[in-house]
């Protein structure tokens, strides 16, 4: 019902909206019949129905683009002025009911400067209107109309302020896709880039195998099945979430599977020494976080420099969550090069939580990435 009266609304007659044309053409056959019958007679029908039409016909115009509407509103003001001058002013119920109609449309779609001019010029001729009639109700004119005028802004006033709000809440829809969209990206880059960066070293060592000891293939043909196996079903879940909004199939590994994370590494050829705290009990985000910047960082390595020892360390105290991973300088860096997302998905995630992020080179050569994330973190702080 009620989405038909919008679609109905939104509909256009010659650029005029429907609801608008109807009250217009309604008008004017009330107006119409009104002076053709002579209830009551105001004059000769050659004035009396040319000035009806234009006053009814011009109510279609009331939220046009402000020059048309303008000139409709100052079509009707000249017609019943003529009138007045020529015969007698009109005076019935219909006239009355386009001049409110005409003062509340000025006053509720057009800007305040402009409906306070056209309103003032509306009013100045009804005025004119009730002199040459010789009436004395000025004052209930000025009342009447002023409050229809101010009826009409504060009409505008209320609909703006109910256009900023569904503004506000379709604009906070499309942050809140946003985020979800650079979330689930984060999320994959993690998923693929390590994924594919394992896959690739064992491939090249699988070929290398092949050429001279085929037997030697098998392991990292093996490791790359796994891997891909993996992966593939966490992208699935990934995909999951996209066509459900089922967040809670977002692969959440936490330092619970570090690991097998670990095992990868190394059967990529990255000797890794490792030292991690009991982290258990701690929060859901806090522990994806610190397996996310983990599994980053043995990326890197494996891209860049493979085949170079690597230490682990994640220290847990009372307040945060200490991880700082470093490689040894490679003797010869890889021309692999990266996108970048990876340390900026690691940024994101520490910013989140309120951690503190450094990387970089050490005095000795070697690569390091230190993180801190807080052990206390408010909803308020995640994205």
């Amino acid at each position: 019902m009620f989405e038909r009266v919008a679609a109905m609304r939104r509909r256009r007659i010659v650029g005029l909206p429907v609801t608008d044309v109807a009250l217009a053409c309604a008008l004017c056959v009330v107006a119409v019949a009104s002076v053709a019958t002579g209830n009551p007679n105001e004059g000769p029908l050659a004035i009396t129905v040319p000035v009806a039409i234009v006053s009814t016909l011009a109510v279609a115009w009331r939220r046009k683009a402000p020059v048309i509407a303008v000139i409709a509103v100052i079509a009707l003001v000249v017609s019943g002025t003529a009138q007045s001058i020529l015969a007698d002013g009109p005076g019935s119920l219909w006239s009355l009911a386009v001049y409110a109609i005409v003062m509340y449309s000025v006053a509720a779609y057009y800007g305040e400067g402009k409906a306070a001019v056209v309103g003032l010029v509306l009013l100045g001729a009804v005025l004119l209107q009730e002199r040459l009639d010789n009436g004395v109700d000025y004052l209930f004119v000025a009342l009447l109309f002023g409050g229809v005028w101010l009826l009409g802004r504060a009409s505008r006033l209320w609909r703006g302020r109910v256009s900023h709000a569904e503004q506000r809440q379709e604009d906070a829809a499309r942050i809140a896709v946003a985020e979800e969209r650079v979330r689930i990206a984060r999320e994959l880059h993690d998923i693929v880039a390590h994924s594919l960066s394992v896959i690739a070293v064992q491939a090249d060592a699988a070929d290398a195998a092949l050429g001279t000891r085929p037997e030697r293939a098998r392991e990292p043909v093996r490791v790359i099945i796994a891997t891909a196996r993996d992966s593939l079903g966490d992208i699935r879940r990934l995909l999951h979430v996209l066509r459900t909004d089922d967040e809670a199939a977002i692969p959440t590994p936490g330092l619970n599977a570090l690991n097998t994370l670990l095992s990868s590494a190394r059967s990529a050829g990255v000797p890794i020494e490792a030292a991690i705290d009991d982290c258990s009990g701690i929060p859901v985000v806090v522990d994806l976080a610190a397996y996310r910047i983990v599994q980053e960082s043995l990326t890197n390595v494996i891209r860049h420099a493979a085949g170079m020892p690597t230490s682990i360390r994640i220290t847990r105290t009372a307040i945060d969550l200490d991880l700082d991973i470093r490689n040894s300088r490679p003797t010869r860096m890889r021309s692999t090069a990266g996108s970048g997302l990876g340390l900026i998905g690691i940024r994101e995630r520490v910013a989140a939580l309120g951690g503190t992020l450094s990387t970089g080179e050490t005095a000795d050569g070697a690569y390091r990435v230190h993180a801190t994330l807080p052990l206390t973190v408010t909803p308020g702080e995640l994205s």
